[in-house]
C-alpha cells in the first residue's frame, strides 16, 4: 500500500522511470492525478501563510519601531511586547483546517482511482477541522473585519467535515466503494470549501484578509516615506548612515508575500474547482483542467518552497 503522501512524489519518478527504457508511460487516471496534487497542496498552502504571517508580524514590530524613533525623547523608555498576531494568521486558522479536509479527500481518491484498499484517516474528525475553522472565521473577523456570509459559512463548515469524512467512508466500502459516486458526492462540497476559502481570503487584491493586510501595508508605506523625509532632513546623520536606512526600507517594501501568495492560493482554488467539476461530469476537457490543476498545484509549491529559504 503506497503510504499518505508518497504519491506525490512517486508519480514524477514512475513516468521517469518508463521514459528511461524507451517506453512511453501510460497517463495516470486523471481522479488519481487529482487526487495527488490536491494532496500536495495541502503543505504548501500551510508554508506560505506562515510565511506571510512572519511577514506581517515584521510590519508590525517595523511599525512600532519607526514610531518609537520619531517619538524621540517624548516616547519614554522602550517597551518590547510580544509579536501581534494579525489577519495571515487568522486566516491562516481557516485555511489550514480546510486544506488538511482537502487532502484528505484527495489522499483517499488517489487511493480509490488506484485501486488500492482506502486507508482510514490518521488525523483530527471532519468535525473537529470544522470546529476549528469556525473559531478561525471569529478569528478572522477580529483580526481584519472580514465577515462570511451565513450561508457560505455554513456550507464551507459543512463541506470540510464531510470532505474530511469522506475517506473514512471510503475505507468503510472497500472493494465496493465508487470512484465517480465518490466524486458526485463530493462535488457540492469542494465548491463550498473553495467559497469559503475565497471569502476569508478575498477574491480580489483589495477583499477580505488580503485587503486588510494591503491596508496595513499602505499605512505603513506612508509612515516609511515621512521616516525617511526627517531621515533626509537630519543633518547630523552621515551619507552611509542614511544609505544604510534607506536600503533597509527599501529590502523590506521588496519582501512583501503577501499579494502573490493570496494570488496563488485564489488561483488554486479557481483550478480545484474547474478540475473537480470537470472530473464529476466526465467532460471531454477534463484531462486539460486536470493538467492546470496540477500546474496551479506546482506553482504553489514553488512558492512555499521559496519561502522557507528565505
Amino acid at each position: 500500500m503506497v503510504p499518505r503522501r508518497a504519491l506525490v512524489l512517486l508519480l514524477p519518478l514512475l513516468v521517469m522511470g518508463c521514459a528511461g527504457r524507451g517506453e512511453r508511460a501510460a497517463p495516470a487516471p486523471l481522479a488519481l492525478r487529482f487526487g495527488a496534487a490536491l494532496e500536495a497542496a495541502d503543505p504548501s498552502a500551510d508554508a506560505l501563510v506562515t510565511r506571510v504571517d512572519e511577514f506581517e508580524r515584521m510590519v508590525l514590530r517595523e511599525d512600532a519601531a519607526i514610531a518609537f524613533a520619531e517619538g524621540g525623547r517624548k516616547a519614554g523608555p522602550a517597551r518590547l511586547h510580544p509579536p501581534l498576531a494579525g489577519a495571515a494568521e487568522a486566516a491562516g486558522r481557516v485555511l489550514m483546517p480546510a486544506f488538511t479536509a482537502l487532502g484528505d479527500y484527495g489522499h483517499g481518491l488517489a487511493q480509490l482511482a488506484d485501486g488500492e484498499p482506502v486507508e482510514p484517516r490518521s488525523g483530527p474528525s471532519g468535525a473537529q477541522l470544522a470546529r476549528a475553522a469556525e473559531d478561525g472565521l471569529l478569528a478572522v473577523r477580529q483580526a481584519s473585519g472580514t465577515s462570511v456570509p451565513e450561508a457560505v459559512r455554513r456550507a464551507g463548515l459543512e463541506g470540510i467535515m464531510a470532505l474530511s469524512d469522506l475517506s473514512d467512508g471510503m475505507a468503510a466500502a472497500g472493494r465496493n466503494a465508487s470512484l465517480n459516486a465518490t466524486i458526485a458526492e463530493a462535488a457540492p462540497h469542494v465548491t463550498a470549501v473553495a467559497a469559503l476559502l475565497r471569502a476569508v481570503i478575498g477574491a480580489e487584491t483589495g477583499q477580505g484578509t488580503r485587503g486588510a493586510i494591503q491596508a496595513r501595508r499602505e499605512g505603513l508605506d506612508a509612515q516609511q516615506t515621512r521616516f525617511l523625509g526627517a531621515v533626509a532632513a537630519d543633518r547630523r546623520l552621515g551619507v552611509a548612515e542614511r544609505y544604510a536606512i534607506y536600503r533597509g526600507v527599501a529590502a523590506m517594501r521588496d519582501d512583501d508575500p503577501a499579494q502573490g501568495s493570496f494570488g496563488a492560493l485564489v488561483e488554486v482554488l479557481a483550478s480545484l474547482e474547474a478540475a473537480h467539476a470537470a472530473l464529476a461530469t466526465r467532460s471531454a476537457d477534463a484531462e486539460t483542467k486536470v493538467a492546470a490543476f496540477e500546474a496551479a498545484v506546482a506553482q504553489l509549491g514553488a512558492m512555499a518552497e521559496a519561502s522557507r529559504r528565505n
